[in-house]
């Protein structure tokens, strides 16, 4: 068994599989100085030709230990020296100050962050980190200790976004180590691997060790387990894509809205995913969420209160009104109410909700269809007050819906369609003199429909703004 060959082509085979470079690749290797990420680019430099790709090693250094930290990026450049290769190197700001979050969790942010950055400098296509078999192990378990689902159990993913890959995932540590060892490499031992502050440390130098007294090759099986469920829930995460595409409303408020009924006619697991997806994309990540939060914003669309809201780590709030659920971050900003004069015939552009109001006369004739559509109302001009007012709906105001004879307060109105209240200040009202006459998009008012003895007919339209529009208040 020659332990240089056999890893390499086990690397080789893990790049192959997942596709993670292609010809002419730029690759940004990320390493730290520790064996793991010196085995990947000394293997990267074996495999380079054959690949067709070219490499840069990248180092970030945390900041956090005197003296070590300068000593490995000193390492790490002599390193890519001696194998003609570019080096770049970032040194951290204090991670101890600024955002919330542990040490642990600011050290990786900002190594993503300089990767990032660096990569797109460079116009590289993939970013190489150095996770092994190992680390993907450890990764399932502490997961698992944290009360996680299914998606957590999927572990360390071999691509991800892209651009970031893998290519040791299927390798153990200590084939990383004999690797080193057989090809005389020389590497740096990072102390806070050491120290059992943290729980993947405890993990790595406790638990796991006292696990693999029971079941040896422990390690390949949580590994094969994470590779089965990435599968399975590839397949049941597209479900859930394809659900929000067909079914979520995208606010460009940044906010999602989802239809509960058919929400709730979703297989369970769907319904989790498209949960997790829908916060993923509002928060910009799951940080701090987990199942319990899942299961919280699902008996949300389950209960019985039809105007209830759940406050969610990280600023995030879930809302029901009536049979919808609105997912945002904080409150949500409050419309600012508006109010137009509209002096005659034309269009107006109604910057609040980005929409156009157009008046036109039309002249009465036999074959007139009056019956128009949802946007679009016919009234009898010469039952208005110019100018007409348009504006948002205000607590108070009534109207005589078309087809009734009494008054009927507008709020109730919306209530009895079911309209989210968040959603009614949204609605504008067309105004003569202090009476609303339509409701835009839903109703007008009875007294002033068009009638066999109505002379002239004022037409008017609501449509979502664009550039051609032109008006008094076009903009």
């Amino acid at each position: 068994m020659d332990p240089i060959k056999d890893t390499i082509k086990k690397v080789g085979r893990t790049i192959s599989r997942h596709r993670m470079l292609n010809p002419g690749d730029l690759c940004i290797v990320a390493v730290s100085g520790g064996a793991d990420s010196v085995c990947l680019l000394d293997i990267l430099n074996e495999l380079k030709a054959a690949l067709g790709i070219r490499l840069v090693a990248a180092h970030f250094d945390h900041g956090l230990r005197e003296g070590e930290d300068d000593a490995e990026t000193r390492f790490v450049r002599d390193l890519a020296s001696s194998m003609n290769l570019p080096f770049e190197s970032e040194k951290a700001a204090s991670l101890m100050d600024g955002a919330s979050g542990s040490v642990e969790e600011k050290a990786r942010d900002a190594r993503y962050i300089f990767l990032e950055s660096l990569r797109e400098d460079l116009s590289a296509q993939k970013i190489a980190m150095g996770h092994h078999l190992n680390d993907q192990a450890e990764t399932v378990l502490m997961r698992l200790l944290r009360g996680t689902g299914p998606s957590g159990l999927t572990g360390i993913p071999p691509f991800r976004e892209k651009a970031i890959i893998r290519p040791l995932i299927d390798i153990k540590k200590e084939e990383i180590e004999s690797y080193c060892k057989a090809r005389d490499l020389t590497y740096k031992v990072d102390s806070s691997n050491l120290q059992k502050d943290y729980l993947r440390n405890r993990i790595r130098l406790e638990l796991l060790p006292s696990l693999l007294e029971y079941q040896p090759r422990l390690i390949e099986h949580l590994g094969r387990l994470a590779g089965i469920l990435r599968d399975e829930n590839a397949y049941m995460e597209g479900r859930a894509e394809d659900w929000i595409v067909r079914n979520a409303d995208l606010r460009s408020t940044g906010e999602v809205s989802i239809p509960i009924p058919s929400f709730l006619g979703l297989p369970q697991p769907i319904r989790n995913r498209v949960i997790r997806q829908i916060l993923r994309k509002v928060g910009k990540g799951l940080r701090r969420i987990d199942s319990r939060h899942i299961e919280s914003v699902a008996d949300l669309g389950k209960s019985k209160n039809s105007h209830s809201s759940l406050n969610l780590p990280n600023g995030l709030m879930v809302q029901r009104s009536y049979d919808r659920m609105v997912f945002r971050i904080g409150e949500g900003e409050e419309l600012k109410g508006f109010h137009y004069l509209l002096d005659g015939a034309g269009t107006y552009f109604i910057e609040e909700i980005g929409q156009t109001i157009g008046l036109v006369e039309v002249e009465p004739k036999a074959d007139l269809n009056l019956e128009g559509d949802e946007r679009t109302a016919y009234l009898d001009q010469e039952k208005l007050e110019f100018p007409l007012i348009f504006r948002n709906f205000r607590l108070g105001d009534r109207f005589v819906p078309l087809g009734m004879t009494g008054h009927k307060k507008i709020k109730d109105f919306f209530i009895d369609l079911k309209i989210p209240v968040e959603s009614r200040a949204l609605i504008p009202l067309l105004v003569s003199g202090n009476q609303p006459i339509w409701i835009g998009g839903y109703r007008i008012d009875d007294r002033y429909k068009v009638t066999s003895k109505t002379k002239r007919i004022l037409e008017v339209f609501l449509h979502e703004w664009m550039e051609k529009d032109k008006g008094p208040y076009a903009r």
